[in-house]
């Protein structure tokens, strides 16, 4: 009897050891998610859905993109964070509910640090600051000008409280004295759906999200915030030609992939291998350089240290500005 129930044991034990080896060798064997903590129709869920049509062709199984907005981001990625880790649920974001959200929130749904790894970052997306048309402006200089004789109030969006959007119009506020109200909004796309509607004075948004609107003439862009000008749009300056020092401005926002911590070195290496791989071909390369997107493939690693890196500089900007966690 005692020799059956230590060989049952035995058995079960190696069951349980082989059962996530054999999950690893099959990845994927259900539908992926693809998680976009931001509405659809802006920069992130385009670049989500570009990767997941092409990933579901080389893997064999559907990518379902799903937008899951709100709370500058945090609803999205808290339900990437406490997802089975087994690679069928990958977070598509930018960088703002992984760095910024730990200064502006007094707690959090997730730990950024200890909840998720990283697969691969997969693109820059400068962002850009614009005008309505109503607002007539043309160039920074104007808006200076306009903030200066106290025309009327001012206000501008941006993509979420907290965001590199929000910091760079507070930093602007300050060099502009312009006491502009800030307009959060649940991402880039209703920033632009701002402007078009000359309901905000300025708003932020990415380059690409901005591109066909501007090249229509409805909406002015003022300045990108680059360390240079960018191929999409070679006729506006960057903050810094403008005068701004800030070196917020030379910052971009970074759009990357990851997943639950805990998820099987295996799996999250061959995820980052497909998603870098289909980001690389000319085909997707052209249409996110076309949509105003820098390339900027990294491994797991490279991506972690790079986070590493950025997540002190970013989190004290906040607090040197002033902007207190809720």
């Amino acid at each position: 009897m005692r020799r059956t129930f230590l060989l049952q044991t035995l058995a079960a034990s190696l069951a349980l050891a082989a059962a996530p080896a054999f999950a690893q060798a099959n990845f994927p064997s259900k539908p992926i998610r693809f998680i976009v903590p931001y509405p659809a129709g802006g920069g992130t869920d385009y670049v989500a859905r570009l990767i997941g049509e092409r990933l579901s062709k080389r893997l064999g199984q559907p990518v379902l993109v799903e937008n899951k907005s709100g709370a500058a981001g945090a609803i999205g990625v808290a339900e990437v964070a406490k997802a089975e880790p087994d690679g069928h649920t990958v977070l598509i974001t930018i960088n703002d509910p992984l760095v910024n959200n730990v200064a502006l929130f007094k707690s959090l749904p997730y730990d950024p640090q200890k909840d998720l790894a990283f697969v691969a970052q997969i693109v820059r997306s400068p962002a850009l600051i614009s005008a309505g048309t109503q607002l007539g402006v043309k160039s920074m200089d104007d808006l200076r000008q306009l903030a200066q004789r106290g025309g009327g109030k001012l206000s501008y969006a941006s993509w979420g409280i907290g965001g590199l959007g929000h910091l760079a119009g507070e930093s602007l506020n300050r060099e502009l004295k312009a006491q502009m109200v800030h307009v959060p909004q649940r991402g880039e796309g209703p920033v632009v759906q701002d402007l078009l509607a000359n309901t905000v004075s300025v708003g932020l948004s990415s380059v690409g999200t901005a591109k066909q609107h501007v090249a229509a003439g409805k909406i002015v862009p003022l300045g990108v915030m680059n360390h240079q000008r960018m191929s999409a749009m070679p006729n506006v300056p960057t903050l810094k030609e403008l005068g701004f020092k800030d070196p917020l401005y030379e910052t971009s926002v970074w759009m990357a992939a990851l997943v639950p911590a805990r998820t099987p070195a295996p799996v999250v290496r061959k995820l980052s291998e497909e998603i870098r791989a289909i980001a690389a071909t000319p085909e997707v390369t052209a249409l996110l350089v076309d949509r105003g997107l820098e390339m900027h493939l990294t491994t797991p690693e490279q991506a972690t240290a790079n986070y590493r890196a950025e997540f002190d500089i970013i989190t004290k900007r906040i607090r040197d500005l002033g902007i207190e966690p809720q």
